[in-house]
């Protein structure tokens, strides 16, 4: 009975090894299939711009008056900014395309070399967007609302008013760009340039306009005001991954080809 025992015993332990062995080996084939060897990429970002002449331009100007009292100097302000929008009317320029941005009001008090005098001074400032549709009368505007009371301009933008023209002409050069700069890398590396494997936009529709941003005080008998619109041009930039193909060395083959025997 003892032998017997031994027997079974030594037949149990042996049959556990093999499970174990065939176990190892097959974790082992099993790890050496899941290894995929990573795609072979190459990155690289193209930039593109398209340029129009400008059809609209954007005009920021506004009417600043000051008075001791508070009442005078919004009247003063309002009857002002009347007269400019008539004056801006009068030049074909649509109610619709003039649009108030701010209307601010602050007290000024006044001081001499003893302190405080008790007298104020009432600033009342009334800004307003002005989009003229036909540039060539932009100088007239100008000349018009100054020639009216407007007594400040804070910014002069033209611009096109459909972008999407450009937009695209700009992508196409973007992405042009892309593809030219990894054929450039690739050929310099000695590799071929594959299919794209991810494309992305990084940045696009940003214009580039003429523009004139500086806050300041002009009187005008109202004759016309010299102005140069310039270009407007977007700027588009893309990110593209392409896969990159390895040149066949000596004695390789192409997948799928097999020597004959």
């Amino acid at each position: 009975m003892l032998n017997r025992a031994r027997v079974s015993l030594a037949i149990a332990i042996l049959a556990l090894a093999a499970v174990i062995g065939s176990v190892a080996v097959v974790g082992a084939e099993s790890a050496a299939t899941a290894y995929v060897e990573p795609p072979r990429t190459l990155t690289v970002n193209g930039d593109g711009a398209a340029s129009a002449a400008p059809d609209i331009v954007d005009i920021q100007l506004g009417v600043e008056t000051i008075d001791a009292d508070p009442k005078t100097a919004i009247d003063d302000n309002t009857s002002t900014m009347q007269s400019v929008i008539e004056a801006l009317t009068d030049l074909e320029v649509s109610e619709d395309d003039i649009q108030t941005r701010s209307f601010n009001m602050w007290v000024e008090q006044i001081y001499d070399e003893d302190g405080p005098t008790g007298d104020f001074l009432y600033h009342v400032a009334n800004q307003i967007s002005v989009r003229v549709r036909d540039i060539d009368i932009t100088g007239d505007v100008l000349g018009a609302a100054l020639g009216a009371g407007a007594n400040n301009v804070r910014g002069i933008s033209f611009g096109v008013e459909d972008t999407q023209a450009l937009e695209e002409a700009a992508r196409d050069a973007a992405v042009d760009n892309a593809v030219a700069k990894a054929e450039q890398l690739a050929d310099r590396l000695g590799v071929t340039v594959g299919s794209p494997r991810h494309i992305a936009e990084i940045s696009g529709g940003f214009p580039q306009t003429a523009r004139v941003e500086r806050a300041v005080m002009l009187e005008s008998s109202g004759g016309s005001v010299p102005v140069s619109p310039g270009d407007f041009s977007i700027r588009v930039s893309v990110s593209i991954t392409f896969d990159i193909e390895l040149p066949y060395m000596d004695g390789e083959m192409e997948d799928g080809d097999s020597e004959e025997s």
